[in-house]
This record gives C-alpha cells, structure tokens and sequence, in this order.
C-alpha cells in the first residue's frame, strides 16, 4: 500500500512507458494521453501547469487543447483510483495551485529506483568497495527495457528520451570502469568495442577501450585504437584528443619500443589534397538531404559527372550539410578532395582564374607549368582529373560563369555545390532547395548546444526562442552560443530581448558573426529598383505575396513586378514556395523592414501601406456584396484599384477570406493611426466574413487599435463603425460588460453619422441586453428592425428580426408576434436571394417549429439547412443544426441518433470556438448519454457545460444545467 492508503501503483519509463498496480497492468491509454502521464510521472511531486501540458503534446496545439488535456486528466484519475468516491478529493492525481500533481508512493517509479542504486554504487566506489559497487551498477542497468518512453509522442518525451539516454551512457561508462578496476578487463574490451562504433565522440570510452587492452597485452591494439580516435576527431571536429588519452597513449609507448625501424612509404593517395574543411560537430537534422546526397556521390553515372546543387538563402545551413554529407563518402574519392571558397556572396567573388591556380598547385603542378590564360588552365585541370576520382567542393558560388571553368569533365571524378543563386542552367544530378529546419529539429540542436537541463527547465521559453530564430540555424546556433556562454541566464532572459522585432536582429549576434551580415551580403548585390522592392515588399506585417498584390504594394505593372520578385528570389532573400507567390523569411523581413525605415521617406512608407489597404478594401466590398445581397452598408465609395476583384460566389468570397483574413488584421494594426477612415471602412465591410465563420476573437485587437483611432481624430463616423464591429465581436466571445460599453459609444457616434451602422448597433445593444433583460432585447430588436425597414435595407431587417425571434426562443413561450417575424426573417432573405441568409432564417423557423412541438417539422426544416450548406461555409449554423437535431431527436425518444448528431456538433463547435454553442452542446450530448444508461458520463459533460456558461455569465443557461445535475441522477 502507499501513503495513502491507496494500493500502489509502479510505473516503467526505461523502456516503454507502463504503469501496474499489483500484478495488473494498467492501460494508459491513447499516445497523447501516455504522453500527459509521462510529464506528471516523471515530475511526480512537482506541479505540473495547463501550459506545461500542452506544450509537452503537441508542437502546435489544436483549438480548446487545455478541454482535451483535461479528458486525459479525468480519464488517468479513474484509471489509477477506480474507487474514488464522489465529492470526495483526488489522492494520487491532484489538481494543486499552479496545475496537477502526480504523488507516487516510495520506489514506485523505475527511474528513481535506477538512480538511487546508481547514488550508492557511486558511494561504494568512493570507499573502495568496486566489486560491490559493479554490482549495484548492474542491477541499475538491468532497470532499462529498451527505449525510454518508446511510443509516446510529443516535444516533452522526446527531449527526455535524449536526457535519459545521456544519463545511461555515463553510467555505462561507470560499470565499466570498475570491471576495468577489478582485471575483468577482457570481457570490458567486448563491450567497449561495440560502445566506440555506436558513439565514437565520446573520449571516456575510447580511454576505457584502450586501458583495458593495454592491461590484457593487446599493446598494439591499444595503440591502434588511439589512432582511429586521434583521426576521427580530427576529422569530425578539427581538435586532439583530450589530455588523459593523450598520456595514455604516452604511458602505452614508453612501455611498447618498436623493435625494427620501418621507412615512411608515401602513397599517391597520401599526396592527395584534402582539403575539405572539418564539418560541425553538433550538426542535427537533414537526414533525408544528407542520404540523397551520399546516394548520388556514391552511385555517379558512368558517363557524366555527379553534380549536387545546395541552394538556399543565408543562415539555411547549405555548407553545415554539405560538409557534414560528404564526411561519409570521402573513401569512394581516394585521390583527393578540391575545396574553395568561392565568396559569391560577400561582393567580391573568386576569380575563377585563381582558384584554377589554386587547385593546379594542389594536384601537383608547378608554378611555372600553369597557363596564364583561364581557359587553358580549365583544361589542363580537367586533364589533371581525368584518370582520377576526386571530389571537388565549389562552396558559395555566385553565378554560372564562376562555376563553368571549375568543372571536372570525367565522369570519375564529382562536383558539389552550394549557392544563394537558384543556378537554374546549370545541368545537376541533384538539387536540393534547403529550407528551414522544423520545429523539433530545431529543439534539437538548441538541446544540444545549451544542454537538455536548460530546456527541460524552460520548455515553453525555449520554444519561443526559436520561434524567434524562425528556423534558420544560423540564428539557432548563434541564440544557442549565446546562452552556453552564459550559464548564469535563464532562457526568459534571452527570449525577452528577442520579443521585440525593433531589436531582434540586433540580438541575434555572437562575437563577429550575426544573422545581420549574412543578409546583407544578399542586398548589396541589387540594383536600386530591386532593393526597393525588397524593403517595400516588407513593410506590411505579413511576409507572404502573391504577384497581385505584391504589384499593388510595389505600384507597378505584374511583369514588371514580377521581374523584381524573382531577382530576389535568385539572390536568396525571398523564396518562392508556389507559381507567382512569394514569402519572406521572418528574420528577412525584419532586416528589409529596418532598411525601408532609414532608406525610405515617411511618404513613401505612407502610400505603400495605403495601396494594399485599397486593395483589400475592394475585395472586402465585393465580399460583402456577394454575402449580404441588398445590404446598403457594402455600398460605400470605393478606391480605385488595378484589376477587377469579382467574386461570383459566396464560396469564392470565403476562399478569399481564409486566405487573406489574417493579413488583413495585421494590416488594421498598423494602419489604424494612419488610415483611420479605411481602415474602419474596411473593418466593417469584414463583418459578413467574420459573422459567416465566427472568427470575433481574431478581430478584438484591431478594432481597438482602429476605434481608438477614430476616437482620438474626432472621426465620429470611423469610431461608430470601429466600435460597432468592436461591441459584437465582444458580445460575440461572451465578454458582455465590455461588449456594452462600446456599443454605446458605437450609438453615440453613429446616431448622426451612419444610420446603418445605427440601427446594426441597435441589433448587437439588443443581443447584449437579452441575457439579462430579453423582452427590452426584443423591444430594441423591433425598434432596430424598424430603422432597417425605413432605410430600405431589407437585408439587416432581415438580420435583426431572426435575432429578435432567438431571444423570444430563450424565454417561456412563443407569441404570434414573433411567428410572423420569424416567417418575414425568412420571406426577405429568399427574396433577396441571400441563400445563407435563407439557411440561418430556416435554422430560426426549426427551433420555432420545435418550440411549438412540431417536432417532425422541426427535424425537416433543420435537415433542409444541412442540404442547403453542403457545398461549404457556414460552420456556425451547421454546428447549430446538428445540435438542435439532437435535442429534437431526444425529445422524440431518438436517443442514439440524438447522441451521434451531439457528437458531431460538438466537434463542429469547438472548431468554430463558439463558447456559447459549445454549452449548448455538452448540454445536449450529456442528456443523450444520461438517456443511453451512461451516467457518469451524462454528469462531466454537463459539469463542462456548467463551466462555461458561468464564466461566459449566461444565468438561464447555467441553471438549466444545474436543474439536470441536481435532479437525483445517479452520479458516479
């Protein structure tokens, strides 16, 4: 038993992860719920936060992940403790301030066990009890069952697995020091053979292999296996081996003279040059580049020679992986390695004339036998190389004239090449185009050069670090000295100097090499119009164009602009992922940005900003007039833009918005001050986009931003339109306080500006007020309603009467007033030709019919709104038919369908994160679950739903959820 009193349970993490309590093993579950008893098991004790959580799981975490992760934690709570009582605490699986806490009793974990053995067997040494000491060592080891955490997934199992792996091999190492210790020295060579091939970077166990050899007489294979560690580490990382096998291998000579004196016999392939420059030693990733690059200089063609192309921008790594590649096939080129710089980078390019000199020299020729002129030097090279196999290594070339002289023209012979320049002409075996490193790749190397403790420490900071590197190893190395350096900084102390964009680049240096440099090296070779447009280009907040609207941005022809776009491209400072789009790296962006503000006048700047802020105003204008058919709002005087922006379809409108929405709101935010009047314009045209996908949390910021704005320039009408999208965003989220404050100033500065914004702020006024007052709701409803119908605008009339038939519907009993309202609602938008309109009206009349227990009325109407939106769009109202669908079907008794039909409006629902739906939906899927024998079940659902309607402050809904739970239902 533990502490508790509860029957232990043991978990296994050396090996995969188990727990079992008694002799019964315990399942733990999916991979992602293994994944969160990983985290609490080995930091059981500790708190262990919501961030912490899902940070372990997933790199880039789904909608709602903290709903999930708590599943996990409820489901984990009724594995380890089946008897818990209700209403009683939690005693293994603890909610505490900050999180969870795991409590496990004494050697109930694995790990622990692992290193309290490992504790004593390095105390026993200490006292000089080593056959004791191996033993303990032994039974430590015989704790692991194979890969730590095999099978669980995520960023927090995969840098313990490093962590843990680290920690076995040192105690290896210890083991087998004391076997060395106790002359079992043979049976210790054994196993140290194997560990040197497996990790030949780690000098303790060549030290060890030597040792052990020496003392069983094998001099000269001791000596033999300081030669191999005295050349790999040469080769690997450009050092010596360190002191202690230094005087080791002294000892083992001293002791071992040679008996005869054999001359030095030097080998053709001794001669040959090798030039290749040592690779990193921590280099991570590009596993799938580096195979094919092996595979090509390995398998050449018989009759061309094997030419690899490394292109990519500044900082991507192209030399790291080149020199790392070639290390593994530097046997199949035994006469020799041809390297050179060739800076066509830095401005002043190699003169391929010299490096043929160079490269002449190196083969063996002689000064005076070295034509003058380049084309003969090209020649008598290839003749040099013709009968041999010789690797050459053409490192940061500019341009195919400098390349063309520097090929080889036998077959036997391969070429390697790294370029910024995309070397289109250039006939190759292999192109590799190198990207960014991925998120875990990334973690990886910063892991190993800061160490697996400092992250482990700071997960989420660290995550952010790189986030601001944005994958370029460059800048993960330089943050990663940066911090080795400095043992004495947290990662938070770095992460907040990277925060700020204005000082990032400037952050992102150590000692002479920054991330800085290497772009500018890019820029100083492009004319002035290119170099323009890079600064330009990078002004927007987003980095990423297509040549439409990079033409908008640069003023300019698409050809023309196009010209430009793909200049950059060639030079690496801008990629181009797709046909005539183009992005920026973000470090690039913020070093062009930085040129635009010292290079560029403020008008400039000025007029950049306002012609891709006409450009989506007038998308956003023909998106609203597709959506909202007859609604006078989308009729406001437009810029005029190059091309023609038509949508023909409301499919074709919400294409445009998914794509451009989040550009947009950046551009709001850093337009708000300076464009005030379109930038409010343009945010109340987004509002049938916004509405249509329920995306009211994405647009908060910039509409305070924007209303702000307007406030301070004394623009009443801007402010009335600002503060109106504002206040039904809020209301929208559930944020009603606020909600209401700024819908009364969105009243105050349209009552004599905007009538149709007016009477569209007299519709969200009612919607905020009809969860505490619903029959004034209705009343300002009607009054909204009526404004509407005076301006002619049958599309917000249209609007305003279905929310004013809803707030009827969240109160006892249905008047004849609202079922004509509710037929209107739905006659106006069918003859506006407003299909989704039509959809949301038929969605009302459902839950009218419903109300008036025509149930099977209400099932059809409902399932002609799913018909009506197959082809897309309109996620809110889909998830809201299904949920309705299931309550209908339970009062009909239908419990099964009512229970699928819950399950997938609630998945629809948490998509478009509609908080108050989501209530709505737990609700609905606990009684279909109560209804089907499932309790326990029945009860988490409505205590979720419970949840969310108190912290939204949705009374009427909190306390039918409340009655369900308080109605004598059997809770487990």
């Amino acid at each position: 038993m533990g502490a508790t009193g509860i029957p232990s349970t043991y978990f296994s993490v050396l090996g995969p992860l188990r727990a079992r309590r008694a002799s019964t093993d315990l399942d733990l579950g999916s991979p992602q719920q293994r994944a969160v008893a990983a985290v609490l098991v080995l930091r059981h004790g500790r708190a262990v936060s919501m961030d912490d959580l899902v940070g372990a799981l997933w790199e880039s975490p789904p909608q709602r992940p903290a709903a999930v992760v708590r599943t996990y934690i409820w489901r984990l709570r009724h594995l380890l403790e089946p008897e818990h009582t209700q209403g009683q605490p939690w005693r293994l699986l603890q909610s505490v301030p900050g999180g969870y806490s795991l409590r496990l009793a004494d050697g109930a974990l694995d790990w622990e066990l692992f290193e309290e053995r490992v504790a004593e067997a390095r105390a026993r040494k200490a006292a000089g009890e080593t056959a004791s000491a191996r033993h303990l060592f032994d039974q430590a080891l015989a704790l692991w069952q194979g890969t730590t955490l095999m099978g669980v997934p995520g960023p927090f199992a995969d840098a313990e697995r490093s962590r843990l792996e680290e920690r076995r091999l040192d105690v290896i190492e210890a083991r087998l020091e004391t076997m060395v210790e106790l002359g079992a020295c043979a049976d210790a060579a054994t196993d140290l053979t194997t560990l040197v091939e497996t990790h030949p970077l780690r000098e303790g166990l060549h030290y060890l292999l030597m040792l052990a050899l020496h003392q069983t007489g094998r001099q000269g294979e001791a000596l033999a296996a300081y030669r191999r560690v005295h050349r790999l580490l040469a080769q690997e990382l450009g050092i010596e081996p360190n002191a202690r096998l230094q005087q080791l291998h002294d000892d083992i000579l001293q002791r071992t003279a040679p008996s005869v004196s054999t001359p030095e016999v030097v080998t053709r392939q001794e001669r040959a040059p090798r030039q290749i420059p040592h690779a990193v030693p921590d280099f991570t990733g590009r596993a799938e580049e580096t195979e094919r690059i092996r595979a090509t200089l390995l398998n050449p063609s018989p009759e061309a020679v094997p030419i690899v192309l490394v292109t990519g921008m500044g900082g991507v790594g192209k030399t790291s992986l080149v020199m790392h590649s070639v290390r593994t096939v530097l046997s199949a080129y035994p006469d020799g390695q041809l390297y050179v710089d060739l800076r066509g980078a830095d401005g002043a390019p190699a003169d391929p004339a010299a490096v043929l000199a160079s490269f002449l020299r190196a083969l063996g020729e002689r000064d005076p036998y070295i034509p003058a002129d380049v084309a003969e030097r090209a020649a008598l090279y290839r003749s040099r190389l013709a009968q041999r196999r010789v690797l050459v290594v053409l490192d940061n070339a500019a341009d195919m004239q400098q390349v063309v002289p520097l090929l080889p023209g036998a077959p036997t012979c391969a070429v390697i090449i790294t370029s910024r320049n995309g070397l289109a002409t250039l006939p190759v075996s292999l192109r590799i185009v190198l990207g960014a490193m991925p998120d875990d790749v990334a973690m990886q190397l910063f892991a190993r050069l800061i160490g697996t403790t400092r992250v482990n420490a700071e997960p989420h900071t660290a995550h952010r670090i790189l986030a601001a590197c944005g994958g370029l190893p460059l800048a993960v190395r330089i943050v990663g000295s940066r911090l080795a350096a400095r043992p004495e900084w947290t990662l938070a102390d770095l992460a907040g100097r990277l925060a700020d964009e204005r000082h990032r680049l400037s952050e992102l240096t150590v000692d002479t090499v920054t991330v800085e440099a290497s772009f500018a090296l890019g820029y100083g070779q492009l004319d002035p119009a290119t170099g323009q447009a890079l600064r330009l280009l990078a002004l927007p907040a987003h980095g990423v164009y297509d040549l439409r609207t990079a033409s908008a941005v640069l003023d300019m022809p698409s050809e023309m602009a196009k010209g430009l776009l793909e200049r950059l491209v060639a030079v690496g400072l801008l990629e181009s992922p797709a046909l005539d789009r183009y992005r920026y790296h973000d470090l690039v962006r913020l070093f062009a940005r930085r040129l635009a503000l010292e290079a560029d006048t403020d008008r400039t700047r000025h007029a950049t900003l306002g012609r891709l802020l006409d450009q989506h105003l007038v998308a956003a204008a023909e998106s609203y007039r597709v959506m909202r058919p007859g609604h006078t709002v989308a009729r406001p005087t437009l810029p005029q833009v190059p091309g023609e922006t038509r949508f023909d379809s409301v499919s074709e409108a919400l294409a445009w918005s998914a794509s451009s929405l989040d550009d947009i709101l950046m551009l709001l935010t850093q337009t708000a001050s300076s464009h005030t009047d379109r930038a409010a314009t343009l945010l109340l045209l987004l509002d049938a986009v916004l509405m249509n996908a329920h995306l009211w949390h994405q647009v908060i910021p910039a509409a305070t931003l924007v209303a702000d704005a307007a406030s301070l320039a004394r623009d009443s009408r801007s402010e009335g339109r600002a503060r109106y999208i504002l206040s039904g965003a809020l209301a929208q989220v559930g944020r009603l306080n606020e909600a209401e404050d700024q819908v009364n100033r969105a009243l105050e500065a349209s009552r004599d500006s905007e009538a149709d914004v007016h009477a569209l702020s007299l519709n969200v006024k009612a919607f905020i007020v009809g969860h505490s007052d619903p029959e004034r709701a209705i009343r300002l409803f009607r009054e909204a309603a009526s404004l509407a119908r005076t301006l002619g605008n049958h599309s917000l009339e249209a609007l305003v009467l279905g929310n004013g038939v809803q707030t009827r519907l969240r109160i006892d009993g249905m008047d004849d007033q609202t079922v004509r309202d509710s037929l209107r609602h739905k006659r106006l938008y069918r003859q506006l030709g407003d299909r989704q309109g039509e959809a949301f009206a038929r969605y009302r009349h459902g839950q009218v019919l419903a109300r008036l227990g025509l149930l099977d009325d209400a099932m059809a109407a409902y399932q002609q709104v799913l018909e009506m939106l197959q082809g897309g769009g309109q996620d809110f109202v889909r998830a809201a038919c299904l949920v309705r669908l299931s309550e209908t079907c339970a009062q009909l008794k239908k419990y099964q369908s009512a229970l699928d039909y819950a399950d997938e409006g609630l998945l629809l629902t948490r998509a478009v994160r509609h908080e108050q739906l989501e209530a709505v939906a737990l609700r609905a899927r606990g009684d279909a679950l109560f209804a089907t024998g499932l309790a326990e079940q029945a009860d988490q659902h409505w205590h979720e739903a419970l949840d969310i309607c108190r912290h939204l402050g949705f009374q009427a809904e909190a306390d039918s959820v409340e009655r369900r739970i308080a109605s004598g239902y059997p809770l487990a």
